[in-house]
């Protein structure tokens, strides 16, 4: 059935294939932005719910970016993203919406989980320090979307996806993730002739990364048909 449904960070790299996808499935879709609602700020969100009535809500809206974003601003990306999923989440469960879906993030699994990764590993360790904060914050949701199914019945559900790269993506050295930021490096490296290139880390890390629009497409698909009771996340 065709459903009203409200994606905070709708404008932003995966939100905009999100909304695409949604609308394409002939859903009223609204995507607020930061400069209309403050959604650190309850009183705002509750506005937000009040203006734009939503049947489902789907939580991207987040403060993210690289390596070097998280080790600069750390306090910022565990306060914002931490209170604007609270407040999310809770007048959700005030206004009765059906459904709640809250994106996480891969960040907020140990720093030594065994690949492949297993939902059950989630809490086996502290995750990686350069973004701790980040995972944190977005591991404190995934427990507030379970308290609140099991004491309000909110049903809410969590997914956590992996590292994304695709169009619309940002280039930016200082926020951007490492497939962008990776590519931007290496193509002034090519203009300017350089011989190297100088990148994080050791370089025997490994990474999973998703396609943008497959990671919507799956989102678009927990929207519709996902409602799982006895586990409350899905790894993307």
């Amino acid at each position: 059935m065709e459903k009203r449904i409200v994606v905070t960070g709708g404008n932003g790299f995966l939100g905009r294939h999100v909304v695409k996808k949604l609308a394409e499935n002939g859903h009223t879709v609204i995507a607020p932005r930061s400069s209309e609602f403050d959604l650190r700020r309850r009183s705002s969100v509750r506005l937000m719910y009040m203006v734009k009535n939503p049947d489902i809500v789907v939580h991207l809206a987040a403060i993210c970016g690289g390596i070097g974003a998280n080790q600069k601003e750390p306090g910022r990306f565990f306060y914002d993203n931490l209170v604007m999923g609270l407040e999310m989440i809770d007048l959700a469960k005030e206004n009765k919406v059906e459904k709640f879906v809250q994106v996480g993030t891969v960040c907020a699994y140990p720093k030594f989980t065994p690949v492949p990764f297993k939902e059950e590993d989630l809490w086996n360790g502290y995750p990686e320090e350069t973004n701790a904060p980040y995972g944190i914050a977005k591991k404190a949701l995934l427990v507030q979307c379970q308290a609140y199914r099991q004491q309000y019945g909110l049903n809410a559900i969590y997914l956590l996806p992996v590292n994304l790269y695709g169009p619309g993506d940002n280039f930016d050295l200082e926020t951007s993730h490492v497939i962008p930021a990776l590519i931007r490096k290496f193509t002034e490296a090519k203009k300017r002739g350089d011989k190297e290139v100088v990148v994080w880390g050791t370089g025997r890390v490994s990474r999973e990364f998703l396609y943008v629009e497959d990671c919507a497409e799956a989102i678009v698909a927990a929207v519709e048909k996902y409602n799982r009771t006895h586990k409350h996340w899905l790894k993307l």
